[in-house]
C-alpha cells in the first residue's frame, strides 16, 4: 500500500516537473511575444508622434495662409470700394468738365460774336468811356445846329453801343479765362484720381495674383494635412492593435505565471510528501527493527517506544 502511495507521489512531481517546464517555456515565449509587440506599438506611437507634429507644424503655416488670405481679401475690398469712390469723383469731374466746354464754347461763340460787331481792332474800355463822356459833355454843353446835334447823338449812340460790347467782350474774356483756369485745375485733378485708380488697379492685380498662389498653396496644404491625418490615423489604429494584443498577451503571462506558481506549490508539496514519506518509510524500517527487540523483552527507550506507538505496533 505504502509502496504504491510512494509511486504516486514519484508520479505525481514528475508530472508537475514537466507540466512546469512547460509552463516556464510557454511564459518565455509569451514574454518574448509581449517584448516584441510592444517594440512594435513604441515605434508605432513614435511615428505617430512625429506626424502629429508635422501635422501640427503644417497646421501653423494653414493658419498663417488663412489669415494672409483675410488680410488680402479685406484689402482687395478695401480697394475696390476706394476705386469706386474716386471713378465717382472722376465721373462727376468729366460731368463738370463737359459742362465747363460746352460753357466755353458758348461764350467764346458769344465773343465771336462780339468782336464781329467790335472790329478788327480791339480799343480800350477805358479810351472809349472817355471819348464818350467827351461827346456827351460837348453834347450838353454847346450850342450847335439840329444836323450836327443828330451826328452827335449817332456818334454818342454808337461809341456807346461799341463801349457796351468792349464791356461784355472784356467780361466775357475774364470769364473764359477762368472757366479755362478751372478747366486745368480739374483736368489735373482727374489726372491724379485717374494716377491713383491706376496704382490702386496695380495693386489690385498683385493681390489678386497673391490671392491666387495663397489658395493654391493653400489647398495644397489641406491636402497634404488630410493626407498625413489619414496616414497618422492608420498608423495609430495599427499601434491601438498591437498595443491590444500587448494587453491580451500580458494577461495570458500572468495567468502562466498564476498557473506557474500553483504547479510550483503543487510540486513543492508533492516533493515534501515524498520526502515524508521516505522519513516514514525509513522510521518504519527502524520500527520494524525496535518492535523485534521489544519481542525479545529488551529494555526500550522512551523514543522507541513512541515509535512503536506511532505505528499502531503496541498500545500505550
Amino acid at each position: 500500500m505504502r509502496g504504491n502511495s510512494n509511486g504516486k507521489i514519484e508520479g505525481d512531481s514528475i508530472e508537475y516537473e514537466k507540466r512546469l517546464q512547460e509552463l516556464k517555456n510557454a511564459l518565455r515565449e509569451k514574454e518574448a511575444e509581449a517584448l516584441n509587440l510592444r517594440a512594435k506599438r513604441d515605434e508605432l506611437n513614435n511615428e505617430v508622434k512625429i506626424l502629429s507634429l508635422r501635422i501640427r507644424e503644417k497646421r501653423e503655416v494653414l493658419a498663417e495662409y488663412r489669415a494672409r488670405i483675410s488680410e488680402i481679401i479685406e484689402e482687395k475690398n478695401r480697394l475696390i470700394e476706394e476705386i469706386r469712390k474716386l471713378k465717382e469723383q472722376k465721373n462727376k469731374i468729366s460731368e463738370k468738365l463737359s459742362e465747363l466746354r460746352s460753357l466755353l464754347r458758348e461764350k467764346r461763340e458769344k465773343m465771336k460774336n462780339l468782336r464781329a460787331l467790335i472790329g478788327r481792332r480791339l480799343p480800350s474800355e477805358e479810351d472809349l468811356a472817355e471819348k464818350l463822356e467827351k461827346l456827351e459833355w460837348e453834347y450838353q454843353t454847346r450850342s450847335m445846329p439840329l444836323e450836327e446835334e443828330k451826328i452827335y447823338v449817332e456818334r454818342i449812340e454808337k461809341l456807346g453801343r461799341t463801349l457796351a460790347n468792349v464791356r461784355k467782350y472784356n467780361k466775357l474774356r475774364e470769364e473764359v479765362a477762368k472757366i479755362k483756369e478751372e478747366i486745368a485745375s480739374l483736368i489735373a485733378m482727374r489726372k491724379e484720381i485717374i494716377d491713383k485708380m491706376n496704382e490702386y488697379s496695380n495693386k489690385y492685380l498683385s493681390l489678386k495674383d497673391e490671392l491666387t498662389k495663397l489658395k493654391s498653396m493653400r489647398d495644397q496644404l489641406k491636402t497634404e494635412i488630410e493626407n498625413l491625418v489619414e496616414q497618422r490615423d492608420k498608423i495609430r489604429n495599427e499601434a491601438n492593435g498591437y498595443h491590444q494584443k500587448f494587453i491580451e498577451t500580458n494577461n495570458e503571462i500572468r495567468k502562466l505565471q498564476e498557473e506557474i506558481e500553483r504547479i510550483a506549490i503543487l510540486l513543492k508539496a508533492s516533493q515534501l510528501s515524498r520526502i515524508i514519506e521516505e522519513r516514514r518509510k525509513s522510521l518504519y524500517s527502524k520500527a520494524k527493527e525496535v518492535y523485534e527487540k521489544y519481542k525479545r523483552g529488551e529494555r526500550l527507550t522512551f523514543e522507541e517506544f513512541k515509535l512503536l506507538v506511532e505505528f499502531n505496533m503496541i498500545k500505550p
